[in-house]
């Protein structure tokens, strides 16, 4: 079965609209409250000590913390939402709706990372430098390599392997995924667009900007889950075992 994206679409919709999607939705919709705090907080800092004093009462959530603090809470906040994609990527592909599959919070979490930091490096430095010959490069390298992170979350993968098995697993269906990126993020941007326009005539701009944090949360997971059917989609239709695909690097069994 090649992609199949009306089916991609929906059953993304499908699994975000679930009891562990909530959970994933309510966790993220903290996170993303509480880094805005932050950041809001280090601006206001620095621009107070700039004599721009007026900027605090213009921000909303900002807390009186030091700049250390503020920064050290942007760094955690950082460390959290990858811990919560990997989290989001291992329950969309399992397809988990009630609850999550075993290991989502636990498995290789360090290994992950550190992939995910390190890959998530070379795939935009990939793209830039593609964007960069003529801009046909960089969309080739942002579509066969679009699906690293699932393998690093999904397979233990190290980046190398999964950017490996990405472009492997790409093949034959790179017109198709390149079309349903371009219905993503094309629905993406309507929806934030029309929204931060709305909220931005209606709104304060301080509760304008709290309204794009929250309806930027279930955009962007949505977006996770929309990659992760169809990775799974691609994946069981290459009819590869999670541990050996033909072809690839096996990924670390490291427990």
């Amino acid at each position: 079965m090649a992609l199949q994206i009306s089916a991609a679409l929906s059953e993304a919709a499908h699994r975000l609209l679930s009891r562990t999607g909530a959970i994933l939705l309510g966790a993220f919709l903290v996170l993303m409250l509480g880094f805005q705090a932050m950041f809001n907080t280090m601006v206001a800092v620095v621009l107070t000590d700039m004599g721009y004093e007026e900027v605090r009462t213009a921000l909303p959530l900002v807390l009186d913390l030091p700049l250390a603090v503020a920064g050290a809470g942007i760094t955690l906040g950082i460390l959290l939402s990858a811990y919560l994609s990997i989290v989001a990527f291992r329950t969309f592909i399992a397809g988990a709706r009630d609850s999550f599959p075993t290991g989502a919070f636990t498995r290789n979490i360090p290994l992950a990372l550190v992939n995910l930091a390190v890959g998530g490096f070379v795939y935009s430095l990939l793209v830039f430098v593609g964007s960069l010959l003529l801009l046909i490069p960089g969309i080739f390298a942002y579509v066969v390599f679009i699906f690293m992170a699932p393998y690093i979350v999904e397979e233990d993968r190290n980046f190398v392997s999964a950017l490996k098995a990405s472009y492997r697993l790409t093949e034959g269906e790179r017109l198709a995924l390149f079309g349903l990126i371009l219905i993503v993020v094309a629905g993406a941007g309507l929806v934030g667009g029309v929204i931060g326009f709305v909220g931005g005539l209606a709104l304060s701009p301080a509760s304008s900007q709290l309204l794009n944090v929250v309806i930027q949360v279930p955009v962007s997971l949505y977006v996770t889950a929309v990659m992760a059917v169809a990775f799974q989609q691609l994946r069981d239709d290459e009819g590869a075992s999670p541990s050996s695909p033909s072809g690839v690097d096996a990924p670390s069994t490291t427990a």
